[in-house]
């Protein structure tokens, strides 16, 4: 009985940001072995989502209390939560690299996806381009990895439709989350924001996917921002 796993949410306030806080819960989290994740709160605080031993818990929870050398730890709640199946102790709130959106007018007009990892932007190709409508499931082909050089770069047949820095998330530590065929992430664009996930539907040469926009104060429910909003991030060019 008292092995079986339990989860907590603990919201931490103080002197807690900026002050190697998130990176110290991190690492004492895996050396007790437990899974979840902490981010810096928007008032300043710190919260965490922790699942595992009860008796690992009860030591996490020891150390939120203080904190780490630099930190001074005002107030610290908690609170049982429910255990979600994380396989990680994740860092939230902490760019992963480059995204791109680019829109192309070859032999087909399409968008495509371009997400930075491990030195190189893996992509999916997006016949009707991205959506910030939940409701809206928009196909995702995935096609050749591309270099991460000339990611930027426009011709006359291609413009940077958005860009800017992603998250990675969920509760299975990337790649393993693309190559399982599930991935969350948050997009922080110029057009593109909040919480997206990618679902892979097919397999084969090209496997197909859907790219999902995720229920957050950033969904735009009934818009339509390719048509909305057609120009370059770059250039302000528009494809004709």
């Amino acid at each position: 009985m008292g092995d079986t796993p339990r989860a907590i949410r603990a919201t931490i306030t103080g002197a807690v940001q900026g002050v190697g806080f998130r990176h110290a819960v991190r690492r004492r989290a895996l050396q007790l072995g437990l899974a979840g994740w902490v981010r810096n709160g928007e008032d300043g605080g710190v919260l965490v989502h922790a699942e595992g031993s009860p008796v690992a818990l009860d030591e996490l929870i020891e150390f939120l209390g203080r904190g780490p050398r630099l930190a001074a730890v005002m107030s610290l709640a908690i609170d049982s939560a429910k255990v979600e199946g994380h396989e990680q102790f994740a860092i939230r709130g902490v760019r992963a690299g480059l995204f791109v959106v680019r829109e192309h007018q070859a032999s087909t007009h399409h968008f495509d996806l371009r997400l930075e990892l491990a030195g190189s932007m893996r992509s999916w190709a997006l016949p009707k381009g991205p959506s910030l409508d939940p409701a809206t499931k928009r196909l995702a082909v995935e096609v050749e990895v591309h270099e991460l050089s000339g990611a930027l770069a426009e011709s006359e047949s291609a413009i940077v439709w958005d860009r800017g820095g992603y998250e990675q998330g969920g509760r299975v530590p990337w790649p393993q989350a693309l190559d399982r065929g599930h991935a969350v992430f948050v997009l922080h664009g110029t057009k593109l924001r909040g919480g997206f996930a990618l679902q892979r539907t097919a397999g084969g040469a090209k496997p197909q996917w859907l790219l999902v926009k995720r229920r957050d104060e950033h969904a735009r429910p009934g818009s339509d921002i390719v048509a909305a909003q057609p120009q370059s991030v770059i250039s302000g060019r528009v494809l004709s």
